[in-house]
């Protein structure tokens, strides 16, 4: 009985063991790999936002700006870098 226990029930224990910890690791790598998609989309979506708006803003400024035609060209051209950068 005691060579069955130490050949064979104790090594099984341990792999049970290894495996349960191998499945939670498992488990935190998918969650935190879901998190970071979840962050990742939530950034692309508020850098749309951003940019729509900034779009919006700088339309809205040149269109019913109190200057001349010309020179709110030359603002919106002016701000063009940032659209870019987002």
């Amino acid at each position: 009985m005691m060579l069955i226990d130490y050949f064979i029930q104790k090594p099984n224990r341990k792999v049970s063991h290894l495996s349960q910890k191998i499945n939670s690791i498992n488990a935190l790598k998918h969650q935190h790999h879901q998190a970071f998609n979840y962050r990742l989309k939530r950034f692309a979506v508020s850098k749309v936002g951003i940019a729509s708006a900034f779009t919006a803003g700088a339309g809205y400024q040149a269109l019913n700006g109190n200057k001349q035609n010309s020179s709110s060209k030359i603002k919106l051209s002016q701000f063009s870098w940032l659209l870019r950068l987002l």
